[in-house]
């Protein structure tokens, strides 16, 4: 698979990705940790933006756990 570059916007960042993956792929993932920011950003507005990054990681992680069990992984 050929590397390529995609550049996705994050908490009013832009970060340019790095790999394998089609662009697509890195958008939607971008969108889903961005989404995640915003929302607990709305609920908790006192936190920073690297805070909020930290506790979007862990509901996205404890998502992914959640369905790996579901699925027998």
């Amino acid at each position: 698979m050929q590397v390529q570059r995609t550049t996705i916007h994050i908490a009013g960042q832009d970060y340019t990705i790095v790999s394998e993956e089609p662009a697509d792929h890195v958008r939607e993932v971008g969108f889903l940790v961005d989404s995640k920011i915003r929302e607990i950003r709305e609920q908790s507005p006192h936190l920073d933006a690297r805070q909020a990054a930290v506790l979007a990681a862990i509901q996205i992680a404890s998502d992914h756990v959640k369905s790996k069990r579901n699925t027998g992984e």
